[in-house]
């Protein structure tokens, strides 16, 4: 009976180790996470440069829409190299997810800094 628990408790120890071993591994080099985020920042940027044509639709929805593209395209193109570097700062997941939600999150802060400047 000894052998049996002795056996079992080797195997979950095992297959612990066998789950845990891969998340001790290396962190990506900041060369890969620089390529990742621009990556992911030029796909947002032709996400919403193409959304920027509703600018001109008659429709006052598809232009708040297209205007909401464009200033995220602007914000997106002059802050590139500044929101890879709080990426990397922020150690931000490197899953298209992660880097959308860190990016949207960002664009609604800078958005509502310059919006408070603006009121009187």
């Amino acid at each position: 009976m000894k052998t049996r628990h002795f056996i079992g408790i080797l195997m979950v120890t095992l297959m612990v180790g066998m789950v845990a071993l891969p998340a001790c591994g290396n962190e990506p080099n900041i060369d890969q996470q620089k390529n990742y985020y621009l990556q992911c920042i030029n796909a947002e940027i032709d996400t919403y440069s193409c959304k920027v044509v509703h600018v001109n639709s008659r429709s006052k929805n598809l232009q708040t829409y297209g205007e909401n593209a464009t200033l995220r395209t602007a914000f997106l193109s002059q802050n590139k190299d500044a929101l890879v570097q709080e990426m990397i700062a922020q150690k931000v997941s490197m899953r298209p997810h992660a880097v959308h939600q860190y990016l949207r999150q960002r664009f609604y802060e800078e958005s509502h800094v310059q919006t408070a400047k603006v009121k009187p």
